[in-house]
């Protein structure tokens, strides 16, 4: 019994540590909406630390700017992040523009950021909801000073991540 018992603490020592993936937001489309809601396009970037490839089943998420939800919405397709690697998921979202506008002095920064929370849960094939946390910031002048650069046709407009 007692070798049995060293044999699979030895087995679970050398079993690999799995670990969260980072999901980061890498881009911002404008594609379609009215003066109130706006729908975007986000690029998320995913990393996978792990040793193995990770099965991400879907994303659910909401972008917070100050103590607001700035957007939210959902991947719809499922993708594989390959071992030690990332991967970009393009998702859909539902954004309330004007109030953000309306806010925008008090949420800038004196360094002219926006700053942003990314929150929400992965689905991981085999490891089940998986929550992520994720900071960044957002060039206030890039957005509202022209600089934000056309996409090709149908694809909408980039507004700088």
């Amino acid at each position: 019994m007692r070798k049995w018992l060293l044999c699979l603490l030895a087995l679970a020592a050398c079993a690999p540590v799995w670990q969260r993936p980072q999901v980061a937001l890498m881009d911002v489309r404008i594609s379609g909406g009215n003066l109130f809601q706006q729908k975007l396009r986000l690029q998320l970037r995913v990393t996978n630390p792990n040793a193995l490839d990770i099965g991400v089943e879907s994303l659910v998420f909401e972008v917070l700017v100050g103590d607001s939800q700035f957007a939210s919405g959902r991947s719809s397709a499922p993708v594989t992040i390959p071992k030690r690697g990332e991967g970009r998921v393009d998702v859909d979202a539902d954004a309330q523009v004007l109030g953000l506008l309306r806010r925008l002095p008090e949420l800038t920064g004196g360094d002219g950021k926006l700053h942003y929370r990314l929150k929400g849960e992965a689905q991981i094939k085999g490891y089940g909801r998986t929550p992520f946390d994720q900071p960044g910031e957002l060039d206030v002048s890039k957005l509202l000073g022209g600089a934000a650069k056309p996409a090709p046709a149908g694809n909408g407009e980039r507004i700088g991540f």
